[in-house]
C-alpha cells in the first residue's frame, strides 16, 4: 500500500469514526489509570494464551515464543496467579466458554489442564472449553488428556492438505500427519473438531482449495475456517520482504476461492456461522472471537470488559514479574463509551453475519436508529436479506464487509501489536 493509499484510508477511517461514535471516543490506547481495576462482572468468557511453539511460522503475527519447559514452567505459576487477580477483582463471574489458544497449547497441555483447574475453582463455567492444536502434536495420549480435561471442542491447524502450499507458509509437517491428527480428533467423541484451512496463498488454486475442503471433511471435520494470508510487516517473512505496511492477498483470487469455498459448503449441507466459517449439522458453533465479553490471561491477551478493551503486556517476562507478584498485567486500555460499546457489538455481529434486529434499540440506544440506516444499504444493494428479524449477510455481504472490516481495522492492529511486541509497558498507541 502507497502512501497515498495510506492517507486516504486513514483520512477514510477517521471520517467513519467520527460519524459513527462521536466525537467523545478516544482511539488512543494508554496505561490504565493509576489504581485502576475493571468493573465487576455478572457473566463472560475467557481466553487463555499459551505462547508457545517448537516452529515459529514465518507469517504467524500472535505472541509467541519458543517451547522451554523452565518458561513453561515459570508461565503457569504466573497464569495462576493472574487467574486469582481477575477471579479477586470481577468477582466469581459465570464463564459461558473457554477458548484456548496460542501458540500451540498442547505442547504445554499439563499445564493447561493446571490452569484450567484453577478456573474451575475460580469461576463458575457453564459452557464449553476449546483448544488449538497443530498436526504434530496431536498423539493418543494428548487426545485422552484433552477427554479428561473435559475439553469439547478441537481446533487443528491444518492450512492445507497440499505439500507444496504447507512448504510455502513454512508448515513443518507432511500432508499425512495433518490427515492422521484431523481423523484421530473426529474418532474420540468430541462435541465438534474444526479444521483451519488457508486459502488466496501464491500458486493456490480453486481446485486446490476443494481439494482441501473435501479431504477434512472427509477425515471427519463437521466445522471449516477458512481465512487467507495476511503478513504483517513485524513477522519473519514481513521482516524480509522489508513490508512498511500490512500486506493482504491478491482481492481477485481471494474473492474467487472465497465464492468456491462458500458455494462448495452449501452443496455439502454447511452453512455459514461467520465470514470464515461452515459448520453441518447441530454440533456446538466453533469460534475463536465472537464473544460479546470476555477476560484474557496470559502475555498479550486481550479482554473486553465493560468499560473498553485491555491489552496485557506482550512481553513474557514482564507479563510473569507482575503477575506473580499480584501486580495487574494490563499494560494498555482503550475506554468505550455507550455509543462506542453499541457499535462494537454490531461490528462482531456482522463478522457472525447475523443482526437481530429486535436487540438494536436495547444495545446501540440513541445509535440504533443510524445502525439501522447502514443496514438497509446493505440489504438495498443486495449484501444481506432480512429473515424472521434476522439481518443475514449474504454471500457477497460476508465476503465485502469483512474486507471493509480488514480495511477498517487490521492496519490499526498491526501498529498496535508491533508497538506492544517492542516495549513491555508502552505509553500512548493511537490506534
Amino acid at each position: 500500500m502507497n502512501e497515498i493509499s495510506s492517507e486516504f484510508l486513514r483520512l477514510g477511517t477517521q471520517f467513519l469514526r467520527a460519524h459513527l461514535v462521536g466525537p467523545d471516543q478516544t482511539w488512543t490506547f494508554e496505561p490504565p489509570p493509576r489504581n485502576w481495576r475493571p468493573q465487576r462482572i455478572d457473566r463472560t468468557s475467557l481466553y487463555l494464551h499459551i505462547p508457545f511453539c517448537r516452529h515459529h511460522c514465518p507469517y504467524c503475527p500472535y505472541t509467541k515464543f519458543r517451547f522451554e519447559p523452565a518458561l513453561v514452567s515459570r508461565f503457569i505459576k504466573a497464569g495462576s496467579a493472574e487467574i486469582d487477580w481477575w477471579a479477586d477483582t470481577v468477582g466469581p463471574t459465570e464463564v459461558t466458554s473457554i477458548y484456548v489458544g496460542g501458540g500451540t497449547p498442547t505442547l504445554a497441555l499439563e499445564g493447561v489442564i493446571r490452569l484450567l483447574s484453577k478456573i474451575r475453582e475460580r469461576f463458575h463455567i457453564t459452557g464449553d472449553v476449546c483448544i488449538e492444536t497443530n498436526p504434530a502434536d496431536v498423539s493418543d495420549q494428548v487426545v485422552s488428556e484433552l477427554k479428561e480435561a473435559g475439553v469439547t471442542l478441537v481446533s487443528l491447524g491444518v492450512q492445507s492438505f497440499n505439500p507444496q502450499h504447507l512448504a510455502t507458509i513454512g508448515r513443518p509437517y507432511s500432508p499425512k500427519v495433518a490427515e492422521r491428527a484431523l481423523e484421530r480428533l473426529a474418532d474420540n467423541g468430541f462435541a465438534s473438531v474444526n479444521a483451519d484451512l488457508m486459502f488466496a496463498l501464491p500458486g493456490q488454486t480453486e481446485s486446490d482449495v476443494q481439494l482441501d475442503l473435501a479431504r477434512a471433511v472427509d477425515l471427519g471435520a463437521d466445522q471449516i475456517t477458512t481465512y487467507p494470508l495476511f503478513t504483517f510487516p513485524f513477522t519473519s517473512v514481513g521482516r524480509i520482504q522489508r513490508l512498511k505496511s500490512l500486506r493482504m492477498p491478491d482481492l481477485r483470487a481471494r474473492r474467487s476461492q472465497y465464492r468456491t469455498i462458500s458455494s462448495w459448503c452449501e452443496a455439502h449441507d454447511f452453512i455459514r456461522v461467520s465470514v470464515w466459517g461452515f459448520k453441518r449439522g447441530a454440533v456446538p458453533r466453533y469460534s475463536s472471537v465472537t464473544r460479546d465479553g470476555y477476560l484474557g490471561i496470559g502475555p498479550g491477551a486481550g479482554s473486553h470488559l465493560q468499560d473498553g478493551f485491555v491489552f496485557n503486556t506482550f512481553d513474557l517476562t514482564s507479563w510473569a514479574d507482575a503477575a506473580t507478584d499480584g501486580r495487574p498485567v494490563v499494560a494498555l486500555h482503550l475506554p468505550f463509551t455507550e455509543r462506542m460499546a453499541g457499535w462494537w457489538w454490531l461490528y462482531w455481529r456482522l463478522y457472525e453475519t447475523r443482526v437481530p434486529l429486535d436487540d438494536l434499540d436495547q444495545i446501540m440506544g440513541p445509535g440504533a436508529q443510524q445502525a439501522r440506516r447502514w443496514l438497509d444499504r446493505l440489504e438495498w444493494f443486495g449484501l444481506a436479506q432480512v429473515k424472521n428479524g434476522i439481518l443475514e449477510l449474504t454471500e457477497p455481504g460476508a465476503f465485502w464487509v469483512h474486507l471493509a472490516q480488514n480495511h477498517f481495522a487490521l492496519q490499526y492492529v498491526d501498529k498496535l501489536w508491533e508497538t506492544a511486541r517492542q516495549e513491555p509497558w508502552p505509553g500512548r498507541v493511537p490506534f
